[in-house]
Formats: structure tokens, C-alpha cells, sequence
């Protein structure tokens, strides 16, 4: 049996809950219909309401039911979530189940699924073959940008973001735009999305069809590439856009690209990010045709004189670590030992017998005094020592893997 003093705490929740409850009803936007009133027929198509539409109100009790806060305008809803107390945060993880439910059917309807599906059925082969899969993904982004605009127009928040968060990751964009404000980020993200979008729909048939871009497919690249360099522009102050460069340019990205493995500082970054900004503005690795013999002759020069301005800056000793992070082989040897549980100097190691090799076979294949014979048998031993070095250094495992990852190609001999 309750003790009096349970007893009345239990009537006074009953009695705020009635109250809480109460308010909500008496506040709600719109008239409400009139008791016993028939529910409106459900319809085949989801709808998104965001406004406008009155709020179905459901019996008070004594009894608290979440079905007493629902509505069909999302507003009056998350308005109901709030006068109640509801964290924000909760309130957000509701909206957002709620919508991806209400367009569940609208993104299975894409795929073509058989609504009963028979063992003597082969619907997987047939979704796999007979179908356009990139005008799937077209479909799936095109839904996905629709509940993102109605969480960011309902809530303020981008849906990806809080989506990141909700299993615990921060994307690529969250961290190197994380020195703009939540609403600005929210911003400047969709802006790059949607120019990376109409940028995939010009070079898709190049990467996946085997297209030779147009004239005019690289001039409407460049007239994007500039449209979205000046909304960048008005959006960011003169202080972001500094940032952004920082963070976000191709620039800046090849540079900590190079700087792989030095642990270098932010004075170094600096230093040899300003030689490499004056090289790339001056050629543009978007826009310059290296196929073409007198530009690559020019661009071999003007690079030269770069890792010439590079070394002064750093030194005899970090350039030479910033020429092996250039070289993808040095990444791949990383990866390789990573993978394998060796220890990360053997990366180093593998790394300067190809090295060694490199300047020896030069210096072969620029010998006088050797006959043609004499010069191809040299490199074919060198060849064949360098990969026996690399397979003791590495295990035949970790070896073999580095090989059949396409790189390691600097040990066959020319």
C-alpha cells in the first residue's frame, strides 16, 4: 500500500501533466475539429508539411501519450515538444526519424523492388544489370537534399551534420570548417556541395563513360569554378576566406600532401605554402595542357625553380623529406607497413633503397663507357638486388601486397 506522502506527489504530476497539457491544447495554432470528427483519408504520396495546416487534438487524460503533442505541421509540433521541456536535441532526433519515415516509401520506390519477392526470382541480378545506377544515386541525393532544406528550414541545423554527430563522427567538412560559426558553416558546406554536384554532372561522362571532355564542357568547369569562388567570396569575410584557403584549397591540400611523414610546423606549412600558391596561380593544375610539349617544357622549369625557393626555405635535410611525402610510393609503403604491423621506420627504409636505385640507374644509363649490352645487364641485376632489399625489409607478405597494389613499379628494370 502507497504511503499518503507517495500519493499526493502522484496527484500533483497528474495535476502539472493535465496542466502542461492543457496549455498545449489551448495554444495550438489553427481551430480544432470538431469532437468525433472523421480523420481525413491517408494518401499513397508522403507529404511534407511544414505550415498551415491545423492540428489534430487528441483526449486529455490523466495519462501523458507523445500522441497528444502530434500534429501535422511540423512547427506546432516541435512548438508542442518545447512548451513541454523537451531537449532541443531530442527534439531534432524526433523530427528527423519522423521524416525519414514519412519518406521511406518514396526512396524504396526508386530501387523497383518487387513487393513479394519469391525464391525462383532473380531480382537481385536484374537490379544489378538491368537498371541505371547512377540515376539511382541522382534520385537518392535529390531526396536527401529535400529533407536536409526542411530540417535546416524547421530546426536551423544541417541534417548531415547531425547525422555525423549522431554516430559519433565529424566528416571532412566539420573539421576544417570548424573555425566558421555553426551558421555560416552550415552554409559555406552546402555551397560547395551543390557546385560539387554540377561539377560531377559535366566530367561523370569522362570518369564513367570514357568521354574526352568538350571545349565547352571545360569552359562551363571554369564558369562554375569561378561562380562558386565568388559566392565564396561574398560570403566569407576577407579573415575566413584567409582561413578557408588554409584549410580548403588545392593548394594547401597539395602542400600537406608533400609535408607527409615530417610532423612539420606551421611556419614550415606557411613558407612553403606561399611558393607553392604564386607556382599554382601561375599554372593552374585545372586548367594547363601538359599534353601539350612547349607547356610541359615550361612547367618542368617553372617546377624546378620551385623546389629550388622549396630548399632554400627548408633546408638540405626536410627537403628531401618533402620530395619522398610527393611521391604516392612513400604513401603506399605507409599503408603497406600499417597494414602489416611493421614498424614505421621500414616504410623510410624500403623507401631509400629506391632511392639509392633511382640515382644509381641514372647514372648507368648515362655511362659512356658501358656497351648497350653491358648497360642492360647492370640495370637488370640492380633491379632484381633492389627488390630482394625491399623483401627483407618489408617480409614477403607485406611485400607481395605492395606489389599487387599497382605501386613498386620503379623495381622492374627499363
Amino acid at each position: 500500500m502507497k504511503s499518503p506522502k507517495i500519493n499526493g506527489l502522484l496527484v500533483l504530476m497528474n495535476l502539472g501533466l493535465l496542466l502542461a497539457v492543457g496549455y498545449l491544447v489551448n495554444t495550438r495554432p489553427g481551430a480544432p475539429p470538431a469532437v468525433g470528427s472523421p480523420v481525413p483519408p491517408a494518401t499513397n504520396e508522403p507529404r511534407i508539411i511544414i505550415k498551415g495546416s491545423a492540428p489534430r487534438i487528441i483526449t486529455v487524460t490523466n495519462e501523458f501519450s507523445w500522441a497528444q503533442l502530434e500534429s501535422e505541421d511540423y512547427r506546432a509540433y516541435i512548438a508542442r515538444l518545447r512548451a513541454i521541456g523537451c531537449p532541443e536535441q531530442t527534439i531534432r532526433d524526433i523530427v528527423i526519424a519522423d521524416l525519414d519515415k514519412l519518406l521511406a516509401p518514396r526512396v524504396q520506390s526508386i530501387y523497383g523492388r518487387r513487393p513479394n519477392l519469391h525464391y525462383w526470382h532473380s531480382e537481385e541480378e536484374e537490379l544489378a544489370n538491368d537498371h541505371n545506377h547512377r540515376a539511382w544515386a541522382r534520385q537518392e541525393r535529390a531526396i536527401d537534399r529535400e529533407k536536409r532544406e526542411v530540417i535546416l528550414e524547421l530546426l536551423g541545423v544541417d541534417l548531415v551534420r547531425e547525422r555525423m554527430k549522431l554516430k559519433g563522427f565529424e566528416d571532412y567538412y566539420e573539421r576544417r570548417l570548424s573555425f566558421l560559426p555553426e551558421e555560416r558553416r552550415t552554409q559555406v558546406r552546402m555551397l560547395l556541395e551543390k557546385y560539387d554536384d554540377l561539377e560531377a554532372q559535366i566530367t561523370e561522362k569522362e570518369s564513367a563513360e570514357g568521354e574526352a571532355l568538350t571545349d565547352d564542357d571545360k569552359a562551363r568547369l571554369s564558369q562554375l569554378q569561378a561562380q562558386r569562388q565568388t559566392e565564396l567570396t561574398n560570403l566569407l569575410t576577407s579573415a575566413e576566406r584567409e582561413q578557408y584557403e588554409l584549410w580548403m584549397s588545392s593548394t594547401a591540400n597539395a602542400v600537406r600532401y608533400a609535408l607527409y611523414g615530417m610532423s612539420a610546423t606551421q611556419e614550415e606549412f606557411l613558407a612553403v605554402y606561399k611558393l607553392r600558391k604564386t607556382f599554382d596561380e601561375q599554372w593552374n593544375p585545372e586548367q594547363i595542357d601538359l599534353n601539350n610539349d612547349a607547356n610541359l617544357e615550361k612547367w618542368v622549369l617553372a617546377k624546378n625553380e620551385l623546389d629550388a625557393q622549396v630548399k632554400e626555405a627548408l633546408g638540405e635535410q626536410r627537403f628531401a623529406e618533402y620530395k619522398r611525402g610527393e611521391d604516392a610510393d612513400f604513401h603506399q609503403l605507409n599503408a603497406t607497413v600499417s597494414r602489416f604491423n611493421l614498424p614505421r621506420e621500414k616504410a623510410g627504409e624500403a623507401y631509400e633503397i629506391k632511392k639509392l636505385l633511382i640515382e644509381t640507374r641514372t647514372r648507368v644509363q648515362a655511362d659512356p663507357a658501358l656497351t648497350e649490352p653491358q648497360r642492360e645487364q647492370a640495370l637488370k641485376e640492380m633491379a632484381a638486388e633492389a627488390e630482394q632489399a625491399v623483401k627483407e625489409v618489408l617480409g614477403d607478405k607485406a611485400f607481395g601486397h605492395y606489389t599487387r597494389s599497382g605501386m613498386g613499379l620503379w623495381l622492374k628494370a627499363p
